[in-house]
């Protein structure tokens, strides 16, 4: 290998291949746990119900705003047993609209991979209907200390 008329060792190349394989590894990294830690917009199909529900623990737990209520749900969830969560059927409401709204909320990149994988293991038919089956169980089954009281946030800074 000759660069500008510099001869460089076989090792030295390797070393010098190394040091900018794990220079774009660790790049990839940082931005994957940026992108973590980034707040993305999202509008969400849920029930009235909900909104109300959640308008109330936001009252009761002292919490900043419904969208930090709902990450909170979400994490809460990401620990959870998710056949908790998704294989019994609690919703009186399934099968058509009733008194859904949308829901503009911002949650965090990870949060919204976890509700996409949930989607897709419980075969789930819509984004919104995850959510809901989250806020279903946290309006009807959930312990609501335990999701609201305590921190388990691992992408605040």
């Amino acid at each position: 290998f000759r660069v500008e008329g510099i001869m460089a060792p076989p090792q030295e190349i390797a070393a010098a291949v190394a040091v900018a394989g794990f220079g774009l590894l660790f790049i990839s990294h940082y931005r994957a746990k940026k992108a973590e830690k980034t707040l993305c917009d999202g509008a969400y199909e849920v029930e009235e119900g909900h909104i109300a529900f959640l308008q109330e623990m936001v009252q009761k737990y002292k919490i900043p705003s419904i969208d930090k209520a709902v990450r909170a749900l979400i994490q809460y969830s990401r620990e959870a047993n998710k056949d908790d969560l998704f294989v019994k059927k609690r919703c009186n409401t399934c099968g058509g609209k009733k008194n859904k709204k949308i829901l503009a909320i911002k949650i965090y990149g990870a949060q919204k991979e976890f509700l996409q994988e949930m989607q897709e293991q419980h075969k789930v038919k819509t984004l919104d209907k995850t959510l809901r089956c989250i806020l279903e169980f946290a309006q009807r089954d959930g312990d609501r200390d335990e999701m609201f009281k305590v921190i388990r946030c691992k992408t605040c800074s």
